[in-house]
Formats: C-alpha cells, sequence, structure tokens
C-alpha cells in the first residue's frame, strides 16, 4: 500500500521557490568566492620579483678562511642609525650615552625605568653577557644615575631576538656590573 500522493515510476522533479533560491544563492556565493580567490592569486603574483626564480641567491663562503669564496660586489651600506631622538625610553639617559660614549651609544635601543631600576635595552646578542661593551654600558648607566643622587640599579639587555636576556647588572653601589660579581 502506497501513499495518496505516491507516483507510479516518475521521478519528482516539482521544487519549491525556496529550494530554487537555495541553490542560486549557493551558487553565486561559490562563483564570488572564485572569483575572490583568483584576484588573490593575481595580486600575490604580482608581489614575487621577476627573474630567474624570483628568490635571492646565496653567497658562497669560504669558511675555514672567513672571506667570500668567489668575488662578490660590494654590499651596499647600512642606513644611518636614526639620532637617539627616535629611539624609546627616557631621552635624558640616551643623551648622557651619546655624550660619554657614542660608539657603546650607538648599541642602545632602548632606556627605561622599573621602579628604581633602570633597564638598557641594546642590539647586542644574547652571547656578549659581561662583554666590554656591556659592562661599559653598565658603568655609564650607573654613572649617571650616582651623579643624580640614586642608587646605581642598572640591567643591561641583549636584544630581541635573544629574549632580552641580562648581559650586566649593577645592583648598588659595591657591585661592578659583572653578572658573575653580584654581592
Amino acid at each position: 500500500m502506497r501513499g495518496r500522493h505516491a507516483r507510479d515510476g516518475l521521478p519528482d522533479t516539482t521544487r519549491t521557490p525556496a529550494e530554487s533560491r537555495r541553490s542560486h544563492l549557493a551558487l553565486a556565493g561559490g562563483a564570488g568566492l572564485a572569483v575572490t580567490m583568483a584576484a588573490a592569486l593575481i595580486a600575490f603574483a604580482a608581489l614575487i620579483p621577476s627573474g630567474s626564480g624570483g628568490a635571492p641567491k646565496a653567497a658562497a663562503v669560504n669558511v675555514l678562511g672567513g672571506r667570500p669564496a668567489a668575488p662578490v660586489a660590494p654590499a651596499a651600506a647600512a642606513p644611518p642609525r636614526p639620532a637617539h631622538a627616535m629611539r624609546g625610553g627616557d631621552q635624558a639617559v640616551l643623551a648622557y650615552f651619546e655624550d660619554r660614549d657614542p660608539l657603546s651609544a650607538a648599541h642602545v635601543t632602548e632606556a627605561v625605568w622599573t621602579g628604581p631600576m633602570l633597564r638598557v635595552y641594546t642590539d647586542l646578542p644574547a652571547g656578549d653577557a659581561d662583554s666590554k661593551t656591556a659592562v661599559g654600558l653598565c658603568e655609564t648607566a650607573a654613572a649617571y644615575l650616582t651623579a643624580r643622587d640614586r642608587i646605581p640599579e642598572v640591567f643591561v639587555h641583549a636584544d630581541r631576538d635573544a629574549g632580552y636576556p641580562v648581559l650586566a647588572n649593577k645592583m648598588d653601589a659595591r657591585d661592578d656590573c659583572r653578572l658573575a660579581r653580584v654581592p
């Protein structure tokens, strides 16, 4: 026994208006997505440099000798480092570094206060702990604090890529800025 609307062997070809609208919206959405993806791929392809391969070439280096294996064109000069006014933090401390030791001051990227402590952030690598430059920056910062009748509490940090480890620090007047000699 079949239902009263059953048809014998004929497929149901009737669609409601809602079903027809949904299929048109799905088709239009798919077409819009395809056009958007094609435009994004074209824009991305335009950004890739043309030439052989589009990727920069690595230079051959004589590892044992520490020099290029083949003659290499001279590298372009590095862009000039911005003046200390462009760096963040306490501008008076940065100016003091520039006046006292311009060569070491070139490594300072920021000088900030955290409570009574002065933190000097540099572009030095993490391997420069207790280096001459790190200790010199610590001593210069301590001299700045002492001249202003403050307790010389200074931390000199490595660069961001290294995770800002401490390279040199001074906790009081008896400390000598070396990490291994904290009193």
